[in-house]
């Protein structure tokens, strides 16, 4: 019997994109049709060379690559933030096993508001799925068009036409666009559920829905996780969280778990234990989940091991950044340094703003977290799936008029 194929789906921006992919998924899920690799259709939001790192991750229609095991009903990308994208293997099962904790057996209407071709808006097509009720696509999917409060509202009214439960994934920074706006505000209060991921969300947002009486759901998760494993830092039905004891690793165990990497056995050896998935960030959990870092952005600087997160949560909730990403690269005589990429409220000075950020990190964390480079742009680097694109910034730190110390 042969091997279940793999094939890509060329997903284009704006609603077209979840026309091209619900039927594929469809048949896939179903076990009908062949396995699949959503892959961005090619447009000027991102580099030929970030599409065939996906390629060369999922490595669709490849005869010399067979599926791991005929399980396997989609092949989704990581984002690939600081590194080459992996290909993460799930199936039906494991897409599907949170669903009922997610949705707690309601029907609602799902708005696809982030990209379909990433864990983060994939899961809201696979959830509008199993409910009959097709995601409504908002017209800026995908980077067709900017994210603006309009089209939400507009794609908030055709969802009360469809349902009185209306259900939304979004990242920090659409919530932050959304709460701006008074009419983006009474959109968002028409929503049942708003589930936030993607990052950290700083306080300052956190506080600022809260004073307009509007619920945000945080989400803890990964690709490999089938997404938002854990709500407002609990675990969902099914999922058990784990810490290392010495390493301080945070592993998430469940049915959702995916079964691996494509074409990566020694590294599907390395993360995949058991039925766990060990994340890569660091963290702790007593009666809640609070996740301090990733193993990999801790650096030492003046021999203080400083974590990149923390530093990012402290500028992302400062007056005046609109949003903040940090980077650490070797510097004079191979010390790493920390360079701060900040996008500015309007208006701002920011020769005044790059003295109060550093006062706030120095005081919060210490000299040794406090960025010696900042940068001020209009809009921080983003992948298609609006995570912070590391690797252009750290292009970007070659340009040395660009920085400030």
């Amino acid at each position: 019997m042969p091997a279940r194929p793999l094939i890509a789906i060329s997903v284009p921006s704006g609603p077209d994109g979840l026309s091209a992919l619900i039927g594929p998924l469809r048949a896939a899920l179903s076990g009908t049709g062949a396995a699949i690799t959503p892959i961005p259709a090619q447009t000027s939001g991102f580099s030929p060379q970030y599409l065939a790192q996906l390629l060369a991750a999922t490595r669709p229609d490849d005869p010399a690559q067979t599926l791991e095991t005929d399980e396997v009903a989609v092949v989704l990308a990581t984002s690939g933030s600081t590194q080459n994208p992996k290909g993460v293997l799930h199936s039906a099962t494991t897409l599907s096993a949170l669903s009922s904790a997610v949705q707690g057996g309601a029907t609602p209407q799902w708005i696809a508001a982030l990209p379909i071709t990433s864990m983060g808006g994939f899961n809201v097509v696979v959830r509008a799925l199993e409910t009959g009720l097709d995601p409504l696509p908002m017209d800026s999917l995908g980077g067709a068009k900017p994210f603006t409060p309009a089209g939400f509202i507009s794609a908030v009214h055709l969802a009360t036409q469809r349902s009185s439960d209306i259900r939304v994934s979004l990242v920090a920074a659409q919530v932050r666009r959304l709460l701006s706006d008074p009419e983006g505000i009474d959109a968002l209060l028409q929503c049942s559920q708003i589930l936030v991921g993607g990052g950290p969300l700083p306080s300052v947002t956190a506080d600022a829905a809260r004073a307009a009486g509007i619920t945000l759901t945080t989400t803890y998760g990964a690709t490999e996780t089938a997404g938002g494993a854990v709500f407002n830092s609990q675990p969902l039905a099914g999922v058990t969280i784990s810490i290392d004891p010495e390493s301080s690793e945070i592993s998430l165990t469940g049915a959702m778990v995916a079964l691996g990497y494509r074409c990566a056995p020694e590294l599907t050896a390395q993360r995949f234990v058991q039925g766990s998935y060990r994340t890569g960030d660091l963290g702790t959990f007593t009666d809640h989940l609070t996740v301090t870092g990733r193993i990999d952005d801790v650096t030492t600087i003046n021999g203080v091991n400083v974590s990149l997160q923390a530093v990012e949560e402290i500028l992302n909730n400062c007056e005046g950044v609109v949003a903040a990403a940090v980077v650490s690269v070797p510097d004079v005589g191979d010390e790493d340094q920390l360079f701060a990429l900040i996008e500015p409220a309007r208006d701002v000075d920011h020769h005044t703003l790059r003295i109060e950020l550093r006062s706030v990190v120095n005081l919060a964390l210490g000299a040794a977290a406090t960025p010696r480079y900042f940068a001020f742009l209009d809009a921080i680097p983003t992948l298609p799936n609006n995570k912070v694109d590391r690797q252009s910034i750290l292009q970007l730190t070659r340009d040395g008029a660009l920085w400030q110390r």
